[in-house]
C-alpha cells in the first residue's frame, strides 16, 4: 500500500477555492491531465488527455467540511485499490491550503512506486492550474 500527499496554499478563501474544488464534475476545468469529466449519480466521468476513460465513485462529499472522498473504479491506471481525499482547510488572512491525499495499491511494490509519482505530478500540476485560475479571477 502506497500513501501520497500533496498540499499547496492558496492566497484566497476556503470559499473561493472549494467552488472550483467541491464541484466533483467539472475537474477537468483544473486537472491539465484530464479532458472531459462528468457526474452521473455518484459516478464520475472522466477522460484523460490522451483520450483513456475512467470511472471514480465519489463516496462522501461534505460541503460544511470543504471535503470529498472517491474510489477508482476501472480505467488506464493498473490499481487494485484507490482511496482518494481532497479538502480545503481555512488558513489565516483569507487564505487557505488544499491537501489532496491518496491511498492505494497495485499488483507490486514495483508498479506502486511508479503510481505513487504518477499520482503526485498529476495532483502538483493540478493544483498549480487551479491556484493559477483562482488567482486570475
Amino acid at each position: 500500500m502506497f500513501n501520497v500527499t500533496v498540499e499547496l496554499d492558496f492566497p484566497a478563501s476556503a470559499d473561493t477555492v472549494w467552488s472550483w474544488v467541491g464541484n466533483a464534475g467539472d475537474i477537468a476545468s483544473w486537472i491539465p491531465a484530464i479532458g472531459s469529466s462528468r457526474m452521473e449519480d455518484d459516478v464520475r466521468h472522466v477522460v484523460f488527455t490522451d483520450g483513456e476513460p475512467a470511472r471514480e465513485r465519489i463516496i462522501e462529499h461534505i460541503d460544511a467540511e470543504r471535503t470529498y472522498t472517491y474510489q477508482y473504479i476501472d480505467g488506464p491506471l493498473p490499481l487494485q485499490h484507490y482511496q482518494s481525499t481532497i479538502r480545503v482547510l481555512e488558513a489565516a488572512d483569507n487564505t487557505c491550503l488544499v491537501r489532496w491525499s491518496a491511498e492505494f495499491g497495485a499488483e507490486s511494490a514495483e508498479v506502486e512506486a511508479g503510481l505513487a509519482a504518477a499520482i503526485d505530478g498529476i495532483y502538483s500540476d493540478a493544483l498549480n492550474e487551479l491556484k493559477s485560475k483562482v488567482v486570475a479571477v
